[in-house]
């Protein structure tokens, strides 16, 4: 009887090519995961951008205090500096583009996101339609984060009474 001396050619051949193949799949799959998380690290900082400047915009008082109540942005508050801007409706139609602090000044690795806020007067009864000329004391807001011209978070709340 003769004993085995090892594996042949043909034996070598297959498993290189099993082993080839499952690389390939660790591989494929860790690719994939580091883009999800990737994805999930820009999501994260999207919304935490969307939440900051809703914040912000709470901060305010609802009606500039030493102005006649109108809606919208008084003299001298324009721009992006948002630190001149003292009350909530000042906000509407801001373009933060690139991402800014109070100051206007770009914020460091925000470059590829944007920031919009839109504040629409709309019907008490039903929010989901513009106002128009009716009367209504109720408002939507809106805070929308985009990432180049892709939205990656939006934010949105209803208020009335202002």
């Amino acid at each position: 009887m003769k004993e085995n001396q090892g594996m042949s050619l043909l034996e070598v051949l297959i498993a290189s090519a099993i082993l080839s193949i499952m690389g390939v799949g660790f591989i494929q799959g860790i690719t994939v995961v580091a883009h999800e998380a990737g994805q999930a690290r820009e999501r994260l900082q999207a919304a935490l951008l969307a939440e900051d400047l809703l914040e912000e915009i709470l901060s305010k008082p609802a009606n500039a205090p030493d102005q006649p109540s109108m809606f919208g942005r008084e003299p001298g508050e324009y721009g992006n500096v948002r630190m001149y801007l003292d009350d909530r409706d000042d906000y509407s139609d801001l373009e933060d583009k690139p991402v800014t602090d109070l100051r206007g000044n770009p914020i460091p690795g925000m470059e590829k996101f944007s920031r919009m806020v839109r504040i629409r007067k709309v019907l008490e009864d039903d929010p989901t339609k513009d106002a128009g000329d009716k009367p209504s004391r109720m408002y939507l807001y809106s805070v929308v984060v985009k990432k180049g011209n892709a939205e990656a978070y939006r934010l949105e709340w209803l208020e009335g009474g202002l």
